[in-house]
């Protein structure tokens, strides 16, 4: 079963790359925003919903990925457009919309400009 693009979801995935410290398996083109790792090995794909930071016990909210859509349109937003507000890349807010992964650097950026709550005591 081929392995879908973990960042852009629409290209299967032919390499393992370093982004933002986590290995995804992601298409060619993605793999410009990382650094390459190697060649991913056939297996099932194991979908990243939430990170955990250990020293902290806070975690991201399980519905991450509607809460921040939601936001975005409601401040009448593009994708985009919230990708430049925050300096991020256009992959990392459709990865986070789409409830793909969402690191707690991230979510809290979010929080912040979307007037949202994101991150969860354990």
């Amino acid at each position: 079963m081929p392995i879908d693009c973990e960042i852009c979801g629409s290209a299967r995935a032919t390499v393992k790359a370093s982004v933002d410290s986590v290995a995804l398996n992601v298409c060619a083109p993605c793999s410009s925003t990382g650094k390459i790792i190697e060649q991913p090995r056939p297996a099932a794909r194991q979908p990243v919903l939430q990170y955990i930071a250990p020293e902290s016990g806070e975690t991201v909210t399980e519905n991450f990925g509607k809460i921040i859509s939601s936001a975005r349109q409601q401040m009448g937003l593009k994708q985009e457009e919230l990708a430049n507000r925050l300096s991020e890349k256009l992959p990392v807010i459709q990865a986070a919309e789409q409830g793909k992964r969402l690191d707690l650097g991230l979510a809290r950026k979010l929080e912040k400009f979307l007037k949202i709550k994101l991150i969860e005591a354990e």
